[in-house]
């Protein structure tokens, strides 16, 4: 039932799917980050989900309104936010965030497709629906980011 819900195949033929998929920016994002990201929206594609990239890369004063607005628990002070070069945010086109209306499974299948697509990489992933203490089921991030060197 939550794949059904979820599908919208005419609205993945409109403009404005079109222009959900340049939004964010993706400046200096590691090549894998995008490669996830353009393979997780081609794989919803292919099912009629319409997903896209809200963010991949957030500048540090962007990190920083985040984080003084609350969206966010990584400080930038200390140089380090999944979102300076690892991350990546998939919403719906239509649905953004799905809670409203609520889809039960939904983010099951969201985070089923993100292993799929990661497995298919030969990249580990790690899924913010499963962090400790934060239930974050857009989020998507190369485990172990905080040890790899921002791409040039």
């Amino acid at each position: 039932m939550a794949l059904e819900a979820m599908r919208n195949p005419g609205f993945l033929k409109t403009p404005k799917y079109q222009q959900q998929q340049t939004r964010a920016n993706r400046v200096g994002a590691h090549p894998s980050i995008l490669e996830f990201s353009d393979k997780m929206v081609k794989r919803a594609a292919s099912l009629g989900i319409p997903l896209f990239p809200l963010c991949i890369v957030r500048t540090h004063a962007d990190q920083a309104a985040e984080y003084v607005q609350g969206d966010s628990r990584d400080d930038p002070s200390d140089g380090l936010w999944p979102h300076r070069f690892a991350a990546v945010d998939l919403i719906h086109g239509t649905l953004g965030y799905m809670d409203r209306p609520v889809i039960p499974h939904a983010w099951d299948i969201i985070g089923h497709l993100g292993q799929e697509v990661a497995n298919s990489m030969d990249v580990k992933i790690t899924w913010g629906a499963k962090f400790k203490g934060l239930y974050d089921p857009a989020h998507f991030e190369l485990t172990g980011w905080k040890d790899m060197e921002p791409p040039e």
